[in-house]
């Protein structure tokens, strides 16, 4: 991988504490392991992370045969099932070995270059069943960060490509497997209208530096003195006195105004064609 991803990705900051283990986070993978089909006997879990979902898959199906697959030599430390250090676009697998293949949280991370490839090499591994999760009608650019340093903006989850209903119906079609459900997990609740005026109003909070490393200059907060990066953050959170004004004449319009509701996640299930 390029050397800001190894960067990025082997940071301690994304893997430790038991990281996912919030409440929606928890459904999800409660839920996910719900969608294996009981006939399944192995499973791989390919860019498993901290092993948060094979961890917990383990104890809910103890007769299952795991293996879990990541890039990150830090993630896989968290890891507590069989594991192996590899890549999706080239996962270490036979063809067909594992009855179901699960692929959660990874491939809004992929490249134009390997995304095509990775979704092959699930279809390759996976005899039976595909599962895959990843956001859902996500906003890419209202997780931007700005780099201190060289001003470059990006997404501060590494997120490249956004997935709807109709892409995750489809996304299976051309490597011999068919969707059978789709599912949303994460519903939340927000005003309408609210993200445009975020963008018109709070500008500021799409530039907030929330990124390890950026991928362009190699800009590292870490190894910024203590007082300075400090300084920084306590400058970013202050509210400025045009914010309150405009928090003050917001207040009671959020009474009245139109709400709708939001998932984080989609799910699909995908079986293989006969």
């Amino acid at each position: 991988m390029p050397d800001f991803e190894k960067l990025y990705y082997e940071d301690e900051v994304h893997w430790e504490h038991e990281s996912l283990q919030d409440p929606a986070n928890r459904e999800r993978i409660h839920f996910t392991a719900s969608l294996i089909p009981e006939d399944v006997k192995s499973l791989a879990d390919i860019g498993c992370g901290n092993g948060v979902f094979v961890n917990f898959l383990q104890t809910a199906r103890p007769g299952l045969k795991i293996l879990a697959v990541d890039r990150s030599t830090t993630a896989l430390k968290y890891v507590q099932t069989e594991k192996k250090l590899g890549d999706i676009s080239g996962i270490p697998a036979e063809n067909s070995a594992f009855d179901c293949v699960t692929c959660l949280e990874v491939i809004e991370h992929l490249p134009v270059q390997v995304y095509e490839k990775a979704l092959q090499e699930l279809a390759r591994i996976a005899k039976d069943y595909i599962i895959i999760s990843v956001p859902y009608l996500e906003e890419l650019e209202e997780n931007h960060t700005q780099c201190p340093s060289c001003k470059t903006i990006f997404n501060y989850d590494l997120h490249m490509r956004s997935f709807s209903d109709e892409t995750m119906k489809h996304l299976m079609d051309k490597y011999g497997f068919s969707c059978t459900s789709i599912h949303h997990l994460g519903m939340s609740i927000h005003f309408k209208g609210h993200y445009t005026f975020r963008k018109l109003f709070y500008k500021d909070q799409f530039r907030k530096w929330r990124s390890p490393i950026c991928p362009l200059c190699g800009y590292n907060e870490k190894a910024e003195p203590a007082a300075q990066a400090n300084n920084s953050s306590v400058a970013a959170n202050r509210p400025s006195s045009g914010r309150k004004l405009i928090s003050y004449f917001t207040a009671v319009p959020k009474l009245f105004w139109p709400k709708e509701k939001k998932y984080y996640w989609i799910i699909g299930l995908y079986k293989k064609n006969a």
